[in-house]
């Protein structure tokens, strides 16, 4: 996710560097500042470095977006410096459904999904107790047998109960425990 972020907030910096590089100044000389000193939340917050004049200021005004902070007044100064909203707006939103609403929201539910699926199948695996035939007790991913008596046949063990368990090496890989158990001792 980070890498795909990442990706679209160059993208987005090289583009709004092509179209807004240069527009947001304090140089008195600039040709857009006067027109920008119009957008009072823009200039009462100082959002000075909050332009498209580098990579690094573009980045830093996309990361405002993508945690939707106050990017209202970064867009009304950049429509006041550059006398045109439509560019402006659409510029923003496009990253906001990109960005915000596509990787940030979309693709965190689907991270977000996954988890829960994978502790759905964990708690699987830790069900109620269930009886096999034999005596035999499987509890979680364990099962709790009689060891004086297997398959019929007396064994002379003098401990009466023995856990047998079957133990996957990672907790990701879908092994049915309770299922080898079981058929283990039926």
């Amino acid at each position: 996710v980070f890498v795909v972020l990442l990706f679209l907030a160059y993208s987005f910096a090289a583009i709004g560097m092509i179209l807004f590089g240069g527009v947001i100044s304090r140089d008195p000389n600039n040709l857009h500042y006067q027109s920008l000193m119009e957008a009072d939340d823009f200039v009462d917050n100082e959002y000075w470095a909050n332009n498209f004049n580098d990579m690094i200021s573009g980045m830093n005004v996309l990361f405002n977006m993508l945690v939707v902070n106050n990017w209202t007044n970064q867009a009304a100064g950049l429509e006041y410096a550059t006398g045109t909203k439509l560019p402006v707006r659409l510029f923003f939103f496009s990253f906001h459904l990109l960005g915000v609403t596509g990787i940030g929201n979309v693709i965190t539910s689907f991270i977000i999904n996954a988890f829960f699926q994978q502790m759905s199948t964990i708690e699987q695996r830790h069900g109620p107790d269930e009886k096999v035939e034999g005596g035999t007790v499987i509890r979680g991913s364990r099962a709790i047998f009689d060891s004086s008596m297997i398959t019929g046949t007396a064994t002379g063990l003098k401990r009466e109960t023995y856990i047998a368990k079957i133990k996957t090496k990672h907790m990701d890989v879908e092994v049915d425990e309770r299922g080898a158990l079981r058929e283990l001792f039926s």
